[in-house]
């Protein structure tokens, strides 16, 4: 069953749609396109085994496909992330654990990114990030869920830590979904 407005996500659509890294053989289709356009400005807070990154987006740029470009550029392989700021035209799920599906939620316009958190780790050796988000919206209300496209409005401005020792995902069984496994 879908609510009105929605559409059914199957772990294919999933993959592609959330702008995250599967090989054609596991995903039946091929990778996502990285955009150089969506790679955000960097700058490197701290070094070592744990780096931290400060990345801005800016106007136009895809929250998604930058995070992508952005860890292949750098070779990451696990971390977290968190952010803040504007965007327009997003799109957010809704994971509906009796169909096994995502359920996609439009939501045109302008919205203040009021959290933005994530993580990163590999599926199939490419980098894999799952990010939430909750939108403020301009009658003051909320909107929230996993995070599949957003294009910056005029800012998002994100703390990326990424961490030197490789964190993967496997498919649970239960769900269909590609899970931590630490």
């Amino acid at each position: 069953m879908t609510i009105p407005g929605t559409f059914p996500m199957t772990r294919r659509c999933f993959f592609a749609a959330a702008g995250l890294a599967v090989t054609a053989a596991a995903a039946g289709a091929g990778e996502p396109v990285a955009d150089a356009n969506d790679l955000p400005k960097a700058a490197l807070l701290s070094g070592g085994d744990t780096k931290m990154y400060l990345l801005e987006f800016r106007s136009g740029q895809e929250v998604m496909k930058g995070l992508l470009a952005f860890a292949r550029k750098h070779k990451l392989v696990a971390g977290h992330l968190t952010g803040i700021g504007a965007v327009r035209d997003t799109v957010i799920g809704y994971f509906d654990p009796e169909e096994k599906a995502y359920l996609r939620n439009h939501q045109k316009g302008q919205a203040e990114v009021l959290s933005l958190t994530g993580n990163l780790a590999l599926y199939n050796e490419e980098p894999f990030f799952h990010v939430h988000v909750a939108l403020g919206l301009r009658d003051g209300s909320a909107r929230g869920g996993h995070l599949f496209e957003a294009t910056v409005r005029p800012t998002v401005e994100i703390v990326l830590t990424a961490s030197s020792k490789p964190v993967r995902r496997k498919i649970d069984r239960e769900t269909g979904l590609p899970l931590l496994d630490p």
